[in-house]
């Protein structure tokens, strides 16, 4: 089955992510990572050590020559844009291909800086038919403005780290260290997915997506409380019994959520909807909202609700056809069994509690992801 661009491009990002993962477990204090900024993986280092990273991801086996468009392009990018890395420690390729067995960057880093440069010049010294790509690259660096030391400044500090591995490799590498705790190997690989998952999470801005080591740490330690022992917490009931006040209900009953619950003729229900929504909305912001893997506890949590009662709208609706007199009373119905649903469990806590389920139910009414009324319009 041929796999799409879409599909390539995703996988990519994953992997992209997995590298960012691995340099986030190499942080030391006032580090930071950047995931496409300056290039598709940035560890910036306060202690002389920052590096600046090109992950390349192929999904079957393969070979580049000392002529790949991965490597000069690569390479290029870092000339071509040099004084952006002027504080850069090493540029390094990480790529899953493998360097052919001939490759002169086999023993690249024992070099020194002019022979380096003398070797990758010479690489296109001598013209070869069907290679198009490669000359055009290597014509752009060695052209009539071509800078000798710019060129040498990236070369001195790049490598080249080939046949690189998926998961297993991070889990190898830090089974005896970091991840000791885990104890078991299929631990560790949950727990390392968990961690790409979160950070895919992180909202992502136009070329500005970073994490910090106090960031990363705080999520490494809050998740892996999760895989080694049950430590679940309890929901903060600070807000349980809340009551709302007037400038806050008549805020809230412009809402969405009112409306749908008006639409169904229940306004009975209203006051203690308003209640639910509030209580449930602070307790987010105070709890959820500032803590990535919360966040995304709250997230799953969420989208495991919208899909049963949605699932349980379309059978109220089937149960309608044809008999529009049974829209309202099934409408109504689902507003009831909603409410009553018995509460679900939610990542990270230890007592969810039934006005936090029915606040979040009505939040996601709030937020168009379900209709109360079963029939196509009201």
């Amino acid at each position: 089955m041929a796999t799409n661009d879409n599909t390539l491009k995703t996988l990519g990002f994953i992997y992209q992510t997995y590298i960012g993962l691995i340099k986030c477990l190499e942080m030391k204090e006032n580090d930071t990572v950047v995931i496409e900024n300056l290039g598709d993986v940035t560890k910036i280092s306060a202690k002389g050590n920052s590096e600046q990273i090109e992950v390349k991801h192929h999904l079957e086996s393969k070979s580049i020559s000392d002529r790949s468009d991965e490597i000069w392009n690569t390479v290029w990018n870092w000339y071509n844009n040099f004084d952006e890395y002027k504080n850069i420690d090493e540029f390094i390729l990480f790529t899953t291909a493998n360097l052919s067995d001939n490759s002169v960057f086999k023993d690249w880093e024992i070099q020194d800086e002019n022979n380096k440069y003398d070797t990758f010049k010479n690489i296109g010294v001598k013209p070869r038919d069907k290679e198009e790509s490669f000359r055009n690259t290597y014509n752009k660096i060695f052209n009539s403005k071509h800078e000798i030391n710019k060129l040498k400044g990236v070369l001195n500090r790049f490598k080249i780290l080939s046949k690189q591995e998926t998961i297993k490799t991070i889990i190898n590498k830090y089974e005896l260290t970091t991840f000791k705790f885990l104890s078991e190997k299929i631990i560790m690989e949950e727990f390392v997915a968990s961690l790409i998952g979160i950070l895919l999470t992180i909202p992502i801005k136009a070329k500005d997506w970073t994490i910090s080591y106090k960031e990363f740490d705080t999520i490494f330690k809050e998740y892996s409380k999760r895989f080694a022992v049950d430590s679940n917490i309890p929901l903060p009931m600070e807000f349980e019994n809340y009551e709302v006040t007037q400038d806050e209900n008549n805020t809230i009953k412009c809402k969405r959520f009112v409306e749908e619950i008006n639409n169904i003729d229940l306004k009975d229900e209203v006051a203690d909807a308003i209640n639910n929504y509030c209580r449930t909305y602070k307790t987010i912001i105070g709890y959820f909202n500032n803590n990535t893997v919360k966040s995304k506890d709250l997230n799953d949590y969420k989208g495991d609700l919208t899909k049963t009662l949605n699932f349980r709208r379309k059978s109220y609706k089937v149960e309608c056809q044809n008999d529009d007199n049974r829209l309202m009373p099934k409408s109504q119905k689902l507003y009831f069994d909603a409410m009553e649903l018995d509460t679900r469990n939610l990542n990270g806590v230890s007592n969810n509690r039934s006005f936090f389920q029915a606040g979040v139910i009505h939040i996601i009414v709030d937020e168009g992801e379900l209709r109360w009324y079963v029939g196509d319009k009201k």
